[in-house]
């Protein structure tokens, strides 16, 4: 009988134990959904299960070794995988229509892009910009290839898949609804709910859990040379990506965060105003991270308040030596109610990330100074 053996973080054996089980009794669902939070490890996993599906091993898979294998981490192979592109990414010329000589980058070149990215770095959460999206034109373009004559085990991954538009998402429907022979999917998600109920329906879901605290320091190291502080490892909530991404960017967006709860508290928003006019806060995304600090103080403080322990004990530690206002349980309950309600503002994207800071910051604590 062929053994499998799926590599990844102690803290989520359970799940790959259970994955390698079902490989062996040969009950693998030909739809799966992996989710969890954002660079937790869900298309490192992701990848694992291409090696084990496509591998050609007759005792041990994935072997590593085999040709099957070898595509399933291959760049160029860009048949496996569906990522979200920019709108002029996912519009350029198919490799096969573009004219001898031409200089134009193909939409299979943009992909190669993108997943040697993830090949490189699994776990990182900002590889792809705010606007790239998963077209119905990319998932034809998928399913068209599901027409050529293919006596090989074929597996797509389709990462960030949250991210499909409503018409890629119903032709990914159709597909489901009769997958190939020898065919599977392998969706990823940090939010499922994003997804259309009828494709959850057709696939298995699986949790990937958040890893310990000593992993994530280990795995973050092996891709940054900067330290893993206690203050990155609490922001990053069990998450490499999150904790590779803070660690670079954690000291400044503590630092404006302290600077914002200060000038919301004293309503002084000049300087304030002219700090949150950056271009990369003008980014949904990155203005949505920055709020994710501010909310980790604002929890912290309240922490604190009834002796829990800090989760960015170091920033706490610095607001706490200021000559703040002072404000009670209640200020800052409603403060981390109003931070939430801003995030899912910036998330729908109807109103600018900037605007959305700015009234943030003077309704912050209207009423308690």
């Amino acid at each position: 009988m062929i053994e499998y053996e799926l590599k990844g973080p102690l803290s989520q054996q359970r799940t790959r134990i259970r994955l390698g089980a079902s490989l062996k009794e040969n009950h693998f669902p030909q739809a799966v959904i992996i989710e969890g939070l954002p660079g937790i490890g869900k298309k490192a996993l992701a990848m694992e299960l291409s090696k084990a599906l496509c591998c050609t091993n007759a005792s041990q898979r994935p072997c590593g070794e085999c040709f099957g294998c070898k595509m399933s981490v291959n760049s160029g192979a860009v048949e496996n995988w569906v990522i979200p592109l920019e709108s002029k990414e996912a519009k350029a010329k198919k490799a096969s229509d573009v004219s001898e000589g031409s200089s134009a980058k193909t939409v299979e070149e943009f992909t190669q892009v993108y997943i040697q990215k993830i090949i490189e770095n699994p776990y990182s959460i900002d590889y792809l910009s705010a606007a790239a999206e998963i077209s119905v034109d990319l998932i034809r373009s998928l399913t068209g290839r599901f027409s050529l004559k293919n006596d090989r085990v074929r597996c797509v991954i389709i990462a960030e898949a949250d991210r499909m538009n409503e018409s890629a998402s119903n032709a990914l429907l159709k597909t489901l609804e009769e997958v190939p022979p020898n065919t599977y999917f392998i969706l990823t998600t940090s939010s499922k709910e994003q997804l259309l109920q009828t494709i959850r329906s057709r696939c298995l879901s699986i949790h990937l859990p958040p890893l310990s605290s000593e992993e994530v320091r280990d795995l973050a190291s092996q891709y940054v040379n900067i330290p893993i502080s206690d203050d990155v490892l609490g922001l990053s909530q069990g998450s490499v990506g999150r904790a590779i991404y803070y660690a670079s960017k954690a000291t400044e967006l503590q630092d404006l965060a302290l600077e914002f709860l200060e000038s919301s508290i004293s309503g002084n928003y000049s300087d304030l105003f002219f700090n949150l006019d950056s271009e990369e806060l003008k980014d949904p995304a990155v203005a949505i991270l920055f709020l994710e600090v501010l909310s980790f103080l604002i929890t912290d403080i309240v922490r604190d308040m009834s002796g829990a322990p800090l989760r960015l004990a170091e920033t706490t530690r610095q607001f706490k030596d200021k000559e703040n206002t002072p404000l009670d349980l209640n200020a800052y309950t409603v403060a981390l109610q109003s931070v939430q309600e801003t995030m899912y503002r910036i998330g729908t994207r109807r109103t600018s990330a900037l605007v959305c800071l700015q009234s943030l910051a003077i309704k912050l604590f209207d009423g308690f100074r």
